[in-house]
């Protein structure tokens, strides 16, 4: 018997007025399943009932444990509630290409949707068709105004173009843990990145804005000394993009309070300084950092730090609302950095 194909809980989505739940069970073999429970499916089962709202209670609050039941405890159940249809259907072979993995493999997996039914507390996982999925991966529709920009400043590059690397060939959580580092080109000149997916609840209007922030630092002639992230392309078919493609920076941290406390004071003075020089040379060419926080600040493994993140968002105690997207916002969210390093 060949060995069964490994499984995970990779994103999940609620509401807080709704109480179903939705979330998706990738395999290593290319599959993904899209999983929604509704408690209107529980017939006289008052345990499964029970148990299904311990979980999503546990997920609504944001917390990692509630009376000793743990986060990693909720997601195991909500994901062996499935384990027999995810496995029965993920046994069938599926031929995949030889070699790494590529970026279509892992956004247009073969897809089933699933719902979970009860009776009498005995759990029953069915598959249905084309369900409107909340946790279903969607490309964001560009403008063709921007589409066409983009050939002048950076690179497109087709999902099945872009392969991901993963720390060891055979790790069991190939197609399951959301890619990160991917390396694109000819094999004798691959550049490897950092992929980013876009917001697709921000929408083309989001990802447009992020995309112009990078375009400014493109064509800004930025100083080799002023560390901040570099877009090397942008991810997309013909039915939309899925995200971007970041020259890679190899992180050994991301800037924390702890992680500054554990800092000499030389090494806080060295990052302080770069990220104020850093976001002065954005500043004297009219690029907006936006989300300026500590969390957005890489730590490299040469112990410099770099500005991370233009996707125009803010973050609630590092900047105020009436001030997101301004130098007066950046400013206000370098005060506080300063105050982690001080």
């Amino acid at each position: 018997m060949g060995r069964l194909p490994q499984y995970d809980l990779t994103v999940w989505q609620i509401h807080e007025t709704e109480d179903d739940c939705d979330f998706v069970i990738r395999t290593n073999n290319g599959r993904a399943f899209y999983c929604t429970i509704l408690p209107s499916d529980f017939h006289e089962s008052p345990q499964v009932t029970q148990q299904y709202f311990r979980c999503l209670h546990l997920l609504r609050s944001g917390e990692e444990e509630i009376d000793d039941f743990y986060m990693d405890d909720a997601l195991e159940w909500l994901a062996d509630a499935f384990r027999p249809l995810v496995l029965q259907q993920a046994s069938i072979p599926l031929t995949l290409p030889r070699g790494r993995p590529t970026l279509s493999e892992y956004l247009f997996p073969v897809s089933h949707d699933c719902r979970l039914a009860a009776s009498h507390d005995e759990l029953r996982p069915f598959t249905v068709h084309h369900e409107d999925h909340g946790c279903k991966g969607r490309l964001v529709a560009l403008d063709s105004s921007l589409i066409d920009s983009l050939e002048q400043w950076t690179q497109s590059y087709n999902p099945s173009d872009v392969e991901i690397c993963y720390d060891h060939p055979d790790d069991d959580l190939i197609l399951i843990k959301p890619p990160t580092k991917v390396v694109v080109g000819a094999q004798d000149h691959q550049v490897t990145c950092f992929f980013k997916r876009f917001n697709t609840s921000f929408g083309k209007r989001g990802a447009a804005k992020e995309l112009e922030s990078l375009r400014a630092i493109a064509m800004a002639e930025l100083p080799p000394d002023a560390l901040v992230c570099r877009l090397q392309g942008v991810v997309r078919t013909e039915d939309g993009a899925a995200g971007m493609l970041f020259t890679w920076i190899k992180k050994k941290e991301v800037l924390s309070r702890s992680l500054a406390e554990e800092a000499s004071a030389e090494l806080r003075r060295r990052w302080a300084d770069q990220i104020t020089y850093t976001l002065k040379q954005l500043h004297e060419r009219g690029i907006i950092w936006g989300d300026a926080k500590a969390a957005n600040v890489l730590i490299d493994e040469n112990d410099d730090a770099w500005i991370i993140d233009f996707g125009g968002s803010y973050t609630v105690g590092w900047v105020d609302k009436d001030k997101a997207g301004t130098l007066e916002g950046d400013m206000q969210g370098l005060a506080r950095i300063m105050d982690t390093l001080s």
